[in-house]
């Protein structure tokens, strides 16, 4: 039995691909916003997302579900360009988790960001260009812990519209984390009743990380869309000669099928499922594509406030 049953390093990165994946969401929510205020207004973005029960774990109570929420206050600058200041929370239910263990009700604060979007950087041939910069400050308890001094991400999309709504696309978002130190001591390690460790609490840091990725959007009718998607996801980390930690290079490939909702102006939804698989051999195990436990279920909201 397990005296912590969860460790937030677990919440981040189960949330982390759903938070990453709202930008393009957030576009249609804004596009009604600017319509209605000239210059200032507020977003609410907000993701729920449940994972299925990992091999050999059996569900015997009510899951748990981890959410990521924020309000963004935007500033629009001109038709093309727009700042944004986000602060960013965690919560995720009592129930049980994805390993079978009992999980509290807790809220975090998560990393809070500034955004410097820009909508038109211009044409290669059909294809429209647009892109975000964002600075993520250390305000979570998970970033402070590993010595996060600060992370840096560009995302560049190229879209070619098909319609009014449909489109496909390709996108692509680095990241580089400015940290204090190479390794860090994961403090939220799930321990055994004798005070054992599950594993080795000693992490290397994130050193950088990219995603790219395709999306197509099929146009069912001015409510509904249907959005598969398909892209790679890569994480370096450091090494430490003091901790004894090799540097170290993941590399994991998903697929993402999901539908959206436009009900009415200024709010829209996704629902869907995420499948992510790691391309690197792990514990000696051959990797498989599709298996039921690397799949998470959300639904993803964005809404204008005022």
């Amino acid at each position: 039995m397990f005296k912590k049953a969860l460790a937030l390093s677990l919440v981040f990165s189960c949330l982390a691909p759903f938070a990453q994946a709202q930008e393009r969401e957030e576009s249609l929510v804004m596009s009604v916003g600017d319509s209605l205020r000239r210059n200032w207004n507020f977003t609410l973005f907000n993701v729920v997302s449940q994972a299925n029960m990992k091999p050999g774990k059996k569900q015997t109570d009510g899951r748990s579900q981890d959410s990521y929420t924020y309000i963004s206050m935007n500033y629009k600058v001109n038709a093309d360009e727009k700042f944004s200041l986000r602060v960013p929370f965690i919560f995720n239910t009592a129930g049980q988790n994805e390993y079978g263990d009992q999980v509290k009700s807790e809220t975090m604060l998560s990393d809070v960001h500034a955004v410097y979007s820009m909508y038109d950087l211009g044409y290669i041939g059909d294809i429209d260009l647009s892109g975000n910069a964002k600075v993520y400050l250390p305000t979570s308890t998970f970033s402070q812990d590993s010595g996060l001094i600060a992370k840096f991400r560009a995302e560049l999309y190229l879209e070619y519209s098909i319609g009014r709504f449909s489109s496909i696309s390709y996108g692509i978002k680095p990241d580089y984390y400015w940290q204090s130190r190479t390794a860090s001591f994961n403090y939220d390690m799930p321990q055994f009743d004798d005070g054992n460790y599950v594993s080795d609490p000693r992490q290397a840091n994130k050193q950088a990380s990219l995603e790219h990725f395709v999306e197509v959007v099929a146009d069912i009718n001015k409510y509904f869309s249907f959005k598969p998607r398909i892209g790679i996801e890569e994480d370096w980390y450091h090494s430490s000669t003091i901790e004894g930690i090799e540097p170290r290079h993941v590399t994991k490939a998903f697929y993402q099928v999901s539908v959206g909702i436009r009900p009415v102006r200024g709010v829209s939804f996704l629902v869907g499922a995420t499948n992510t698989t790691v391309l690197n051999s792990y514990r000696g195990k051959d990797i498989a594509f599709g298996q039921p436990e690397n799949t998470q279920y959300f639904v993803m909201t964005n809404a204008f406030l005022f």
